[in-house]
């Protein structure tokens, strides 16, 4: 005989097989659920069904036809650049993905690229193709009335038809690959994975992708996103009109495809453009500089890669030194504000006209602005980038829908506002034009293998191992009288890293040796907790941290440092002190402090009472080192990929110490109390709810 409770069972089971023999789908997950929820669910799903692999390059090379190797003569007769390369010709309707980092140029017709539409011309395009992104599609674009023809002629082997598009391709030796050996789980990105069938286009180092595979997809733009960005194409009647400057804001949850749009967007108004001021509000997935900083930065060439093949140094930046604004969200606002004013001061309007490259038809005596929001749309977020909204006063704002659940309501209207919008310079818009993107589906990205941490780390250790090009003259900042307090190191130009040096780790690279007392003036800690750091332990918490190099306005009088701060410490320092304001100071870039040691001490240990000299690794320029008289230590810390040494293997030390006396790392599980992380169930209910 039976129990009641077994009875119940047997009942729940006998009514859950008739519903599931009634239902389309027989392998529900809610008939089976007769005991606790926690408990894991024994039933088997049918396999999804793979996605067929889709042709990504209907382009076939062929050797003497439309394929051809060029030589050191070749070079030199038509005068480009370099010792190697391969001429592509692309007829109608043909595309070619490659992989791999290598250099476009543009010898006749059109070729469209991620989104943007590129001419002949002599400009040498970098593009970084790994597998971690989707990968760029070169194709065949109709030319529109005249086209401009090459400004070189085309080297004698190559034959092709008037209506093709001829591209020169050239392997861009710059050491990005290495770094994958620096963090393994970029290792090999930019090499197909193994036994995926590649072709061979003459060029070692770049392999032609004929299909998409799970591991490498292809960069795809919807169709809303077409709609968008035809608004930045401006007519031919109205390029000359400074009135229609875009003043783009670009909104919506997190990965729904709002950072590669703001980059497809830059890239289009760069086709009308000389230059374009892109503002990154987004601190933990940041475009041109390492997490943590609010930046504007000026870019005048074609981005065409993931965010860590181009680090670039801000024309102006705020150091928040954490991931998201939560802690301090005014702070937050105050930075934006501030390089919200230098855009509309120093940047919207240049003082003087670049007439370097005179036959560049696009148009340089204004300089439009994107931004890019962060992806936190719920509570203090939603709040945070409506009143971001308001600050930049836009006259385009790009809107990705998404589920209410998610965070940020879809919209019913497709466009608001009226088409033929004008708008007086540096006023606020009255005309807004909203468009509605739709998100780009999680099959079509590679977030299954690289998650936003993984690409937060990269953008870290890029940042850390990057060379960037000496600042020469025009670069520099010019005598001119500047709106702001403090003017920027870089003028209104792009700089970006030219190389990567990845051949050493972090720690055997040789640092700077700064004395404390002559370089710097203040220290600064932000974020939670930091306020109870007394003096005395201020080097253990420099050593190995991730700072902030601060230039500041020297004319701002804070509160005086306490006399006890001085005498612990060279560098004043007292808990709990806020950073100065925004409007008087200026984030030059990051910086690692590798090693705290009192010039007393010949052994280099964190433990001394007196903080004299530091060891500071960081990839500014030296000429604009100088300016940087604060640091600021914050939440954000140096990956641990970066703390490792690759030369050792993985059973090795770092920097010829042994494992289990290297400081700040520990291999293996921890023990005791609060050794690991803690987990959290979110799948319990009450009986009521099962």
């Amino acid at each position: 005989m039976l129990s009641a409770v077994a009875a119940r069972k047997a009942l729940a089971r006998q009514t859950g097989e008739q519903s599931a023999q009634s239902s389309p789908h027989p392998t529900s997950v809610q008939a089976s659920r007769e005991w606790s929820p926690s408990r894991p669910v024994d039933f088997e799903e049918p396999d999804a069904p793979r996605p067929e692999p889709t042709v990504i390059s209907n382009f076939l090379p062929v050797i003497g036809q439309n394929t051809f190797s060029l030589t050191q003569d070749d070079f030199t007769a038509t005068g480009f650049q370099g010792d190697n390369g391969v001429v592509l010709v692309l007829n109608a309707s043909e595309s070619v993905a490659l992989l791999g980092v290598y250099l476009l140029t543009v010898l006749q017709g059109r070729a469209k690229l991620c989104g943007v539409t590129l001419g002949p011309s002599s400009t040498q395009h970098r593009v970084f193709a790994p597998r971690s992104s989707p990968l760029p599609v070169i194709s065949w674009a109709a030319t529109e009335g005249h086209s401009k023809m090459s400004e070189r002629p085309l080297p004698p082997s190559v034959h092709a038809n008037s209506d093709a598009t001829v591209v020169l391709i050239q392997y861009a030796s710059t050491g990005v690959e290495g770094l994958g050996r620096i963090c393994r789980v970029f290792e090999n990105v930019f090499k197909p994975p193994r036994g995926t069938p590649t072709r061979d286009i003459g060029i070692p180092e770049i392999r032609l992708i004929s299909h998409s595979t799970k591991d490498m997809l292809p960069f795809t733009t919807p169709p809303s996103w077409e709609t968008g960005l035809a608004y930045m194409d401006l007519p031919s009647n109205n390029r000359t009109d400074i009135t229609l400057t875009p003043l783009c804001v670009v909104k919506g949850p997190k990965k729904s495809g709002k950072s590669t749009f703001s980059r497809t967007l830059l890239n289009r108004l760069l086709n009308c453009y000389r230059r374009v001021a892109f503002l990154e509000c987004d601190v933990g997935q940041s475009e041109f500089t390492p997490g943590g900083m609010v930046a504007l930065s000026i870019i005048e060439s074609h981005v065409f890669g993931p965010p860590f093949t181009h680090p670039t140094l801000p024309y102006r930046a705020q150091y928040i030194g954490s991931s998201t604004p939560r802690a301090n969200p005014s702070y937050y606002l105050s930075a934006i504000k501030t390089l919200l004013e230098t855009y509309r001061l120093e940047i919207h309007v240049p003082t003087f006209a670049d007439t370097s490259t005179s036959n560049d038809d696009r148009i340089e005596d204004v300089i439009p602005l994107v931004v890019n929001t962060m992806g936190w749309t719920k509570g203090l977020g939603a709040d945070l980038n409506a009143r971001i909204e308001e600050l930049v006063e836009p006259s385009h704002v790009f809107e990705f829908d998404g589920p209410e659940d998610g965070g940020w309501p879809a919209r019913s209207v497709e466009l608001a506002g009226d088409n033929n919008y004008t708008f007086p310079l540096c006023s606020p818009a009255t005309n807004i034009v909203r468009v509605q993107l739709e998100a780009i589906q999680a099959e079509a990205t590679n977030m299954h293998a690289f998650s936003a941490a993984d690409h937060r780390n990269i953008n870290t250790l890029s940042y850390f191992h990057a060379a960037f090009p000496p600042l020469v003259a025009e670069q520099r900042p010019s005598a001119l009288v500047s709106f702001s307090d403090v003017p920027s190191p870089v003028s209104l130009r792009q700089v970006t890293a030219d190389y990567w040096d990845a051949t050493v780790p972090l720690c055997a690279r040789y640092p700077y040796e700064v004395c404390c007392e002559s370089a710097f003036d203040r220290v600064y800690l932000v974020g939670p907790g930091y306020e109870d750091v007394v003096p005395s332990e201020l080097p253990r918490v420099l050593n190995c941290a991730v700072v902030g190099l601060v230039a500041y306005d020297p004319t701002i009088k804070e509160t005086e440092i306490e006399h006890t701060d001085q005498v612990v410490s060279s560098l004043p320092y007292s808990p709990g002190q806020s950073v100065p304001h925004p409007s008087a100071s200026n984030c030059l870039g990051l910086a690692l402090i590798r090693g705290v040691f009192s010039s007393s001490d010949p052994s280099p240990t964190p433990s001394n009472s007196s903080l004299t000299h530091l060891h500071i690794l960081t990839p500014l320029p030296p000429s604009i080192l100088g300016h940087a008289r604060v640091l600021v230590k914050g939440e954000f810390e140096l990956p641990i990929w970066g703390m490792l040494d690759f030369r050792e293997g993985d059973e090795g030390g770092i920097a010829g110490v042994e494992r289990e006396r290297v400081p700040y790392l520990q291999w293996g599980k921890g023990e005791g109390l609060g050794s690991e992380r803690r987990r959290v169930r979110r799948n319990l209910m009450r009986k009521a709810q099962m």
